[in-house]
């Protein structure tokens, strides 16, 4: 079981997203990056994974993921969800497209989670 960070900007889709996940999860909500932000500083230590809508006012999935990870130095086991096929992502990022499965979500959500609890390892040093 995983504590993971839901961030959507449409309430019905953040419920929905909770209630799939809630099953197997815990579950923290936030409804914008910046309250994202809060939540995240506060239980820093405690969310394995966030999954962000990618298209937000004020701030995007992909600015809030930036801030936490220069905040925080380091990459962080993240899930992108969009309606949008053509927003430009970092490569190695998960992206599930919306409208999507249960399952599929699930699948996205075990992907990343094994690996960030296996980081490959540098090819040039050897090192994580």
């Amino acid at each position: 079981m995983a504590t993971v960070l839901v961030v959507d900007d449409e309430r019905p889709i953040l419920t929905l997203m909770a209630r799939m996940l809630g099953k197997e999860h815990t579950v923290i909500t936030a409804e914008s990056g910046i309250e994202a932000l809060a939540i995240y500083e506060s239980y820093a230590s405690q969310i394995d994974l966030v999954i962000a809508d990618i298209t937000m006012p004020g701030m995007s999935g992909l600015e809030l993921v930036a801030r936490l990870e220069s905040l925080y130095s380091r990459r962080l086991p993240v899930i992108f969800v969009t309606g949008y096929s053509e927003v430009p992502i970092q490569p190695g990022r998960t992206v599930v497209p919306k409208p999507f499965s249960p399952a599929a979500l699930s699948d996205a959500i075990n992907r990343v989670l094994q690996a960030s609890a296996n980081p490959r390892r540098s090819p040039k040093t050897g090192q994580s």
